[in-house]
């Protein structure tokens, strides 16, 4: 770990902060199941007037509520992209922070270069070249990964959405015919 210097540290902690954002949120939306897009209407909290005489125009004569659907819907689009732009900060940091220690590692090499002590120069150049290589790489590898799962976890949030659409549009369709 520390080949790459001190700029390993907070990569390796940006990495875990990252992993554990990003598979949770895919376990998240994987898990989300059309149960729940599906109330049981006695639980649903409907008010007396809507169960007798004034009806609410979303209420159908079981109680079905288009709004619930459309709630569900909108909190649902709004935890994932919210976890999605957060999790996106952090697969932007990990390069950044790589190229930090690239950085850091090109000081290193040019002090060597500096010092002119000869067979030490070469070594202390190819410390910094090394340094400076190993965090840009770890960097690259912890945030290429994250990018595909965050794709990921993009086409199944527009998966279970489309579901939650089209099951709506069904119970409506079913009380049409």
């Amino acid at each position: 770990v520390m080949r790459g210097g001190p700029i390993m540290v907070p990569l390796l902690g940006l990495s875990l902060l990252l992993y554990k954002n990003v598979v949770g949120l895919l376990i998240f939306v994987s898990r989300v199941s059309l149960d729940t897009a599906h109330p049981d209407r006695s639980d649903r909290g409907l008010d007396k007037r809507d169960k007798g005489g004034s009806r609410n125009a979303e209420l159908d004569e079981e109680g079905f509520d288009g709004r619930y659907y459309n709630e569900m819907r909108r909190r649902f689009r709004e935890v994932v992209q919210s976890r999605l732009r957060y999790t996106q900060s952090l697969v932007i940091a990990a390069p950044l922070l790589g190229l930090l220690g690239t950085v850091m590692g090109m000081l290193h090499c040019f002090r060597g270069l500096s010092l002119q002590a000869g067979h030490e120069t070469a070594k202390l150049v190819a410390d910094g070249v090394s340094r400076a290589l190993i965090t840009t790489q770890t960097g690259l590898t912890i945030a290429i990964p994250a990018l595909f799962m965050m794709q990921l976890i993009r086409r199944i949030r527009e998966k279970q959405d489309q579901s939650i659409l089209e099951d709506k549009v069904l119970h409506v369709n079913t009380k049409i015919a």
